[in-house]
């Protein structure tokens, strides 16, 4: 009689502390796998980082050394790196590199085991993020004010970055992309993201996916996936000029109230305040 009721005990305590875990873990249970696997790497990124370039990169790569004869759309590029804020059901991985590599926004997720967190100049990323919102119609204040909204503006910036940054645990693999560096040599940049996972990617794969990553590719690309999508406005781009964009839309009065918000954590990733 009393064992039995040890392990009724044992079993209470159980189902108690996997409840409190899933109540801490709620808030990240929406953007992370339904059924998530240890192997998962999450490629994450604030919005208009870069992290777009990056994936149909990698997309490209996988397709090749998985032998599909498949090339990476925006259509269908979900298929290959799937985006875990469009759906928390994804498709099973490639044969290469056999686990699944998944876009993510998210701020810090402790479900997150192994994390390339994409960084760029948050000066271009709120340029291009005010000319990517306004363009959709969701956002319709000036890039001033869309600087200041605490929302979407650099205070948001700093906050994921943070949480980031200080939060993570030292038991996580995580390494720091900056796109700047892709923009310099993407090559080099998409070997040491394999490098990261243990592969050493032969040069004719990687110079393959360089340069059905141009721009100008991407460009073609995009304009014939949107050519019969009804949906966007006519003079939608979700694909920029790429590089250093603040200096032409924004004001000296905008790029200082950046600075003296996000300078400390610039630094960290070394960029110039």
């Amino acid at each position: 009689m009393a064992a039995n009721f040890q392990k009724l005990q044992a079993a209470s305590r159980a189902f108690w502390h996997s409840l409190r875990r899933s109540l801490r873990d709620h808030p990240h249970l929406l953007t992370s796998p339904s059924q998530p696997r240890i192997d998962d790497t999450f490629l994450v990124e604030f919005p208009k980082s870069g992290i777009t370039w990056l994936t149909f990169l990698i997309a490209s790569v996988n397709l090749q050394k998985s032998g599909v004869d498949r090339k990476p759309t925006f259509f269908a590029i979900n298929d290959t790196v799937p985006d875990i804020h469009s759906s928390r059901h994804l498709p099973p991985p490639l044969p290469f590199p056999g686990h699944r590599m998944i876009k993510s926004h998210a701020p810090y997720n402790p479900l997150y085991n192994k994390v390339i967190y994409l960084v760029r100049d948050p000066r271009d990323v709120m340029a291009s993020y005010h000319a990517f919102a306004s363009k959709l119609g969701w956002y319709h204040g000036s890039l001033g004010e869309m600087i200041r909204d605490r929302e979407f503006g650099i205070e948001a910036w700093c906050a994921h970055a943070q949480s980031w940054l200080t939060q993570t645990r030292p038991s996580v693999s995580f390494s720091v992309v900056r796109y700047e560096d892709l923009l310099a040599d993407p090559a080099a940049v998409l070997r040491h993201v394999y490098e990261l996972l243990g592969f050493a990617i032969e040069e004719d794969v990687i110079q393959k996916a360089v340069q059905a990553g141009f721009f100008s590719v991407m460009k073609e690309n995009e304009a014939f996936c949107a050519e019969k999508n009804l949906t966007l406005p006519k003079d939608f781009t979700f694909v920029r000029k790429g590089g250093s964009s603040h200096k032409d839309a924004m004001t000296a009065e905008h790029t200082d109230y950046i600075n003296r918000v996000a300078g400390n954590t610039m630094k960290v990733f070394g960029y110039t305040v």
